[in-house]
């Protein structure tokens, strides 16, 4: 899944994406659509918060770590 939409600064989102960037320094960005009262993130969207949320978690990291270790294994097939 790739966004094709550019512009001389960068990818663009739209106003009802989700993202989660990893910057060329090696920090994270976490970006999520304003929303009005009443309305909620959609599924997808709280999968991405929820995953952002988990990188604090060492133990977290270390599975994914292992997951793409076990997965680039098998051919990248899981």
């Amino acid at each position: 899944m790739v966004n094709q939409a550019h512009a001389d600064h960068g990818t663009v989102l739209r106003p009802d994406q989700a993202a989660f960037v990893v910057n060329a320094d090696g920090s994270f960005s976490l970006l999520v659509p304003d929303l009005a009262e009443g309305e909620a993130y959609s599924a997808a969207q709280m999968l991405v918060v929820a995953f952002a949320a988990r990188l604090e978690d060492e133990d977290f990291r270390e599975d994914m770590f292992d997951f793409l270790s076990d997965l680039h294994a098998e051919g990248g097939r899981h």
